[in-house]
């Protein structure tokens, strides 16, 4: 069933704010491309526009906006862009266009859970996972926050590092340094968590000597717990369990993470966009 907007979508109009009783009439009806379902028409009785009950919404302009629910599942599910792609229907361009405003309403939606949280939170786990953009010589950090009573994520971006080990070498021939932004991106994650943190709020991490200062800096108030890294499979023992089952899950359900892909991330930005689109689909965010 359709509706018309509440207001008259010119800025200029009297109704744009304040519309009164009957300031619309109905006037037949057009076609979408996508499907052909009949879409009704009206038109403000003050300044003359047209509009239809599409206008104004977040889907305006959007020739398949029923697959919008649909590319986010998948993208969120191991499945890679050019196959995502082909099960929907759509070219690679549209799908591209498509994640990257599904993209800013996850930052949206996650933005406005932090600023009106409901229940704040005394305890979260933090840490960073790696990974690589184009090629093993241009390696990417995640720091990533996680509040383990829900399993939501907190908080996650994507921060530049120099190459290290073996490969190091290589990697400053062939790119030179790096600029490491690690420290801004864990930063940022802390300061995130200091927008729903409790008083005497805690924040368990490995035993990074750099987390302590930053930690200091975004949370002043909040205690530090350290624990050891624990390698091999994950278990209820591992006191980092939940944040470490989080990161298992963004290598199986986002294609571009996975070990030995060749569905590798071409762009940081990207990958940005991916895991802000994941936090979307974790914290069961209504986005589509």
């Amino acid at each position: 069933m359709f509706t018309p907007p509440t207001t008259c979508p010119n800025p200029a109009c009297k109704h744009h704010r304040a519309p009164a009783p009957d300031w619309y009439a109905k006037k037949g009806y057009y076609r979408t491309k996508f499907d052909r379902q009949p879409v009704p028409r009206y038109r403000c009785k003050a300044c003359g526009r047209y509009f239809g009950s599409h206008t104004g919404t977040a889907t305006y302009r959007q020739h398949k906006p029923k697959a919008n629910a649909l590319i986010a599942k998948l993208l969120c599910s191991g499945v890679t862009m050019r196959r995502t792609a082909e099960i929907v229907g759509v070219s690679r361009r549209t799908l591209a266009k498509k994640f990257q405003w599904l993209a800013v309403r996850a930052r949206a939606a996650h933005a406005e859970y932090l600023k009106r949280a409901a229940y704040p939170t005394s305890y979260v786990q933090f840490d960073e996972m790696e990974t690589y953009e184009r090629s093993k010589l241009l390696p990417l950090s995640i720091a990533l926050a996680v509040r383990p009573k829900t399993g939501y994520v907190m908080g996650v971006k994507v921060a530049e590092m120099n190459c290290h080990g073996r490969p190091a070498r290589a990697s400053v021939q062939r790119y030179g340094r790096r600029q490491d932004t690690r420290g801004a991106a864990a930063l940022a994650v802390f300061r995130e968590v200091a927008m729903i943190a409790k008083p005497g709020l805690t924040v368990a991490t490995d035993k990074k000597a750099a987390y302590k200062n930053l930690i200091k800096d975004a949370l002043p108030d909040a205690a530090h717990a350290v624990h050891p890294s624990r390698k091999g499979p994950a278990s209820s023992r591992d006191p980092l369990f939940h944040l470490n089952h989080i990161c298992a899950k963004l290598r199986s359900d986002l294609s571009r993470l996975s070990r030995r892909t060749w569905s590798a991330t071409k762009k940081a930005a990207c990958l940005q966009d991916h895991l802000d689109l994941y936090v979307a689909f974790n914290n069961n965010y209504a986005i589509a």
